[in-house]
């Protein structure tokens, strides 16, 4: 059997090289199965998407050789941002691609040609951006999906049986803020003049405030900060008694509650991973301040068990957005060790808040934390003038 031809990640066949700039001609010769319909309200969810698809990206009449032709390069020169994207191979011989697709890659391309970007910084904004606006989709899809079933389930019905109609046919789908939809191509329309173009502003804007305070931070670097750890206590035993459905809403409210008590007291998020979040501060009176308020916020919530946090300081490594180094494994490994409605510090954070009236100490003996050694770890607890959780109280 002869050996299989390598495969690119966007053609998802082997590279051929392409020529120089060449015109770009639509391929007629292979029926075009995405246009747009007078009609999307139809049963077929996928039919609801290529619909969708040909409103927001335009007609996909182009193939990926197409698309190497255009923006001038072989085509496995675009598979690697293609991949970071974090789309999958397509076929090479379908019409999948639209101009915006071309328009997009041009540009790209032409700052790097330019010398202005890199290939290895090409391929990590992509990647970088891939993975940030994957979960910006994967969220308003959620929210979404419910509609568009509805909808579609309501196509489906015999218009001769008016009898038992469904709220979704006399009311309308309510989406998340309030509004009525009644048809699939409502939503279709709503989606493609409403939504999209106020999220591109948005995410043009959330672009370029992030961009000044990353230049802020990055003109005026520090050579230390406190990295910390907080999550919630019980977290896998306690979603194992939960209706699945139920989880999501559970860590959105960690998530928004360890938000706003970490920004406000001066930290910054640095992502969040299920239950838990990792965040930094430039001190450490404002990082205890900032995990205090977070793990009383959660005490004070019926529905979240206690939570718990750790503090290290020392140096850190950033890296497309996000943290690594020793200080990070310290928080990590404190974060295990804390008692519920509680927050540890390594020694260095503490050394920095033993003044602060705000705050009170305690020292524990030292423990061996997985690939640090021994460590002093002290546990954080607000002063008089500070209130604690009902945990950290009882403790």
């Amino acid at each position: 059997m002869p050996a299989e031809e390598p495969r690119t990640p966007l053609t998802g066949r082997a590279p051929e090289a392409t020529g120089g700039q060449a015109a770009l001609t639509p391929d007629h010769s292979t029926t075009d199965n995405h246009s747009t319909t007078d009609n999307h309200s139809t049963t077929d969810n996928h039919s609801f998407v290529d619909g969708l698809a040909d409103r927001i990206l335009g007609s996909r009449r182009f193939t990926a050789d197409q698309v190497g032709e255009a923006v001038g390069i072989p085509i496995d020169d675009i598979d690697p941002l293609w991949m970071e994207l974090g789309f999958p191979p397509v076929a090479r011989d379908q019409p999948l691609f639209a101009q915006s697709d071309i328009d997009a890659f041009q540009l790209l391309i032409a700052t790097q040609q330019a010398g202005l970007v890199g290939d290895e910084v090409a391929v990590a904004l992509a990647r970088v951006l891939g993975q940030a606006l994957a979960r910006v989709s994967a969220t308003y899809a959620q929210l979404i999906a419910p509609a568009v079933l509805a909808l579609a389930a309501t196509a489906d019905r015999d218009p001769a049986s008016p009898t038992n109609l469904t709220s979704a046919e006399t009311d309308g789908v309510r989406l998340s803020g309030g509004a009525a939809i009644h048809s699939l191509q409502e939503l279709t329309d709503t989606i493609a003049d409403v939504v999209v173009p106020t999220m591109d502003r948005f995410v043009e804007y959330s672009w370029r405030r992030h961009l000044l305070a990353a230049l802020d931070r990055h003109l005026q670097p520090r050579t230390s900060a406190v990295v910390g750890f907080a999550d919630l206590v019980g977290y896998t035993r306690l979603t194992a008694t939960l209706d699945p459905d139920d989880v999501p809403e559970l860590v959105s409210r960690f998530q928004e509650l360890a938000t706003r008590h970490l920004v406000i007291h001066g930290g910054r998020v640095v992502k969040t991973i299920g239950d838990a979040v990792l965040f930094v501060f430039p001190d450490g009176p404002s990082a205890a301040a900032g995990a205090l308020a977070l793990v009383h916020a959660c005490s004070g919530e019926p529905a979240l068990p206690d939570a718990c946090a750790g503090l290290a300081s020392g140096p850190v490594a950033e890296m497309e957005g996000d943290l690594y180094g020793d200080t990070v494994n310290r928080a990590a490994r404190l974060v295990e060790l804390a008692h519920p409605g509680t927050v540890l510090a390594d020694e260095d954070t503490a050394m920095q808040v033993i003044d602060d009236d705000d705050l009170r100490l305690r020292q524990l003996r030292p423990r061996r934390l997985k690939g640090l050694g021994y460590v002093r770890a002290w546990v954080v607890r607000p002063g008089a003038a500070r209130p604690a959780g009902p945990a950290a109280q009882a403790r």
